[in-house]
């Protein structure tokens, strides 16, 4: 509190040490240090005695107690009692103090003139508390908005990396049952790909570079497990590998597309996976088929939530069509990566 009071009698100081120089540049002729003095004292004690008590009171009183609690009317009524009240003595004070106190010529009382006075003062610092009011409303609101953005997306990644898991560990145990000599290679493939979620994807965006490793990775797991199942392509043009992207929202399409496809297909399962990159956009294109035997309404967590991720963090900046075809299923996501 002190120091805030030491800091307001500091700021009202030098803009009265402004204010005077202004008047003694305007005076340049007659200008001496005495007079120097003179200007700044004299608006000094017009601010400190008569402008600082109604702003004040305003600000600290008035607006708080009556105006941002919606109290209008009895807002208003003091306000005009202020206005014409302080208005008046500013009338009979300001002469008397310049003709008393600084030798000025005697002007005759003009309370017109000093209401005028105090509705400018009263309407500006009204205006100035209630916009700084509001900026900072809106800034704590935003500061609040985007802690909780980041603790939800962090949440939601949370849940996508446990579930990609869940699968490849049940790919693994498959591949461990056939006694295939292809396990170790499984398992540096997996520990990999754990090193990347677990270390990589803590920032908030990665290099396509990394991400197209690991669908690399996941595409080599499947292929080991599905080979007599069908056919699987990976298409990629990548431009540039150093582009940014939200980490593991790829690979959510890709497993949803074994998911509900090679996993429930016996033979003759196809999956082509198409993935284009430009300096500004990002392209992903995933066709399955699928076995219309079986339900398809189930959609899991993996996929509502990357929808969710992508509202989040490329709102208005991405496109994504799933579309349900005869046996097949095709996917479309295109992100704005400006």
């Amino acid at each position: 509190m002190k120091k805030r009071i030491l800091i307001h009698i500091l700021i009202l100081i030098s803009i009265s040490f402004v204010i005077g120089l202004m008047f003694a540049v305007a005076n340049w002729d007659t200008l001496t240090f005495g007079s120097l003095a003179i200007y700044f004292l004299q608006v000094a004690s017009g601010i400190f005695l008569i402008l600082v008590p109604p702003i004040y009171f305003n600000i600290y009183w008035l607006i708080p107690k009556y105006l941002v609690r919606k109290q209008y009317i009895r807002f208003g009524l003091i306000m005009s009692v202020v206005i014409i009240g302080w208005g008046s003595v500013i009338a009979y004070i300001e002469p008397w103090m310049d003709h008393y106190w600084f030798n000025q010529p005697k002007e005759e009382k003009n309370i017109e003139s000093g209401i005028l006075i105090m509705v400018f003062i009263m309407l500006i610092t009204t205006l100035l508390n209630l916009s700084y009011k509001w900026f900072f409303q809106l800034s704590k609101i935003n500061k609040i908005e985007n802690d909780r953005l980041h603790l939800e997306l962090s949440l939601l990644k949370n849940q996508i990396n446990p579930h990609f898991f869940f699968n490849t560990l049940n790919n693994l145990y498959a591949l461990s049952l056939e006694k295939s000599d292809e396990t170790p290679s499984v398992i540096l493939k997996l520990s990999e790909m754990m090193r990347y979620t677990i270390y990589d994807c803590k920032a908030s965006k990665v290099s396509i570079a990394g991400e197209v490793t690991y669908l690399d990775n996941f595409i080599a797991l499947q292929k080991m497990r599905h080979h007599k199942r069908g056919i699987i392509t990976f298409k990629k043009e990548i431009e540039n590998e150093s582009i940014q992207i939200a980490p593991m929202i790829l690979i959510v399409f890709l497993e949803n597309a074994f998911k509900h496809g090679f996993d429930l297909i016996e033979k003759n399962a196809f999956l082509n996976f198409e993935l284009k990159t430009t300096e500004k956009e990002l392209y992903l294109c995933i066709e399955n088929n699928f076995n219309d035997t079986i339900s398809q309404n189930q959609s899991g967590i993996g996929l509502e939530n990357v929808k969710r991720r992508l509202s989040l963090i490329y709102p208005n900046a991405h496109s994504l069509g799933i579309i349900k075809k005869d046996n097949e299923f095709i996917v479309e996501l295109k992100l704005n990566l400006e």
